[in-house]
């Protein structure tokens, strides 16, 4: 029987396919962003309210709808990207006045859901590309834009969007059969929900962060949650302002506590702040403050790996220009920015056009953010790891170098 030694390189080789699989951190060091055109905005139509949402295979998706400028039907669509780079688009519903704000989550078997508002003050959704389209709820008020839905650890769908009673937050429910809705609670004192987003906590609690318009001019960005017994729901201003650009909610994934992240100005000046839980108390924190731009619509994710924070934001120089950035959180746990695009389109007649912020669900957690660019387009920018992280370089280098030393004593391979 023949005996070959095992050679240095192929080990060294082994090793080195094996650290490249090692999971990079999607937002260390410095982004490089990679755009990606979902669609054209088209002929007398604009784009809006993109909703983000990775499968667990790692697969990005995007809800959202081209909106007629000339009185036609509105579309809403699921875009899906390929293995190819190309997307994919099913039209979801079609009609008048339809996806002033759309959403779209993942369940444990893969399947989507995306919910629309319409012009008539209602919700519809769609379950698994048709299998169920219905009714949410024909009660909806205030401008048809605030609509967030998502689901828990247990794989329940958990949604909310704003009630006809001005205050009036309601739910966004599927039974496998059927939509449904329930009031969650009234917010005392506001004029009008104008946008809204809501989670769950590890124990499957949910926790809404809403815009307010509050009596007097001012805006308010206010928070109820939900408590394990029968009980009406707390709630709670956390800022008022002349102005609040946005608001977002997420869960962090290490920790299971609850996130927000909001943008106010007032005062000629505006700030963009992120608060969680620490210490049984929320702990908030200016990130940055400005009088030369506003801080409009913001949204807020965890890198699944480790539970960083990051946060799409985006800016209007009062000098010119509309701005998209990442703020996150670096291994040195400080606050860092990347600009995304230095050119985007911040609004559209009645409807939204604030960024979605997600991360990948394959292990390597790399962010990317659905927007609308300048010329219209949806686009999405992707922030994917390309190379290892220095470390994984330097224990590579390390087990090369222990190899030579050992000269592979005692390595062989049978013929």
């Amino acid at each position: 029987m023949k005996h070959s030694s095992f050679r240095v390189n192929s080990l060294v080789g082994l090793l080195a396919s094996i650290t490249f699989v090692v999971p990079v951190l999607g937002v260390d060091g410095v982004p490089i962003w990679r755009q990606s055109v979902v669609s054209p905005a088209g002929a007398d139509a604009f784009v809006t309210s993109p909703s983000l949402a990775f499968d667990h295979f790692g697969g990005p998706s995007v809800a959202w709808s081209r909106f007629s400028t000339i009185g036609g039907n509105n579309t809403v669509y699921r875009s899906e990207l390929l293995g190819l780079g190309l997307w994919a688009h099913r039209s979801v519903a079609s009609g008048f006045g339809l996806g002033a704000a759309t959403s779209l989550s993942f369940d444990r078997a893969e399947r989507p859901i995306v919910a629309w508002t319409t012009s008539g003050n209602e919700v519809h959704a769609d379950f698994n590309n048709g299998q169920v389209t219905g009714l949410v709820g024909a009660d909806a008020g205030g401008s048809g834009q605030a609509l967030s839905i998502s689901h828990d650890l247990a794989g329940n769908l958990r949604g909310v969007y704003c009630g006809a009673d001005a205050g009036n937050l309601r739910s966004v429910d599927f039974d496998n059969v059927g939509f449904s809705s329930l009031s969650l609670t009234t917010v005392p004192g506001v004029q009008e929900i104008v946008d809204a987003q809501l989670v769950t906590d590890h124990v499957g609690l949910r926790h809404v962060i809403a815009r307010a318009e509050l009596p007097g001019g001012m805006e308010g960005v206010v928070v109820a949650s939900e408590p394990s017994f029968p009980a009406s729901w707390p709630v709670a201003t956390l800022a008022s302002a002349g102005s609040v650009g946005g608001v977002s909610v997420a869960t962090n994934p290490a920790n299971g506590r609850v996130g927000v992240a909001y943008s106010t100005t007032d005062g000629g000046t505006s700030r963009l702040v992120y608060a969680e839980m620490h210490d049984f108390a929320l702990e908030t924190t200016v990130l940055f403050q400005t009088s030369t731009s506003i801080y409009e619509d913001v949204s807020l994710a965890y890198d699944l790996s480790d539970g960083r924070p990051a946060i799409a934001f985006e800016e209007n120089v009062l000098a010119g220009g509309e701005s998209l950035s990442l703020a996150y959180v670096d291994g040195a746990q400080q606050w860092q920015t990347s600009l995304i695009d230095d050119s985007i389109r911040l609004d559209a007649p009645g409807a939204m056009l604030k960024p979605s912020l997600a991360f990948d669900d394959y292990g390597t957690s790399y962010p990317a953010v659905a927007y609308v660019d300048d010329d219209g387009a949806l686009t999405v920018a992707f922030d994917p790891p390309a190379v290892p992280e220095p470390a994984s370089f330097v224990l590579l280098l390390a087990a090369a170098a222990m190899i030579r030393g050992r000269g592979c004593r005692g390595w062989h391979w049978a013929d």
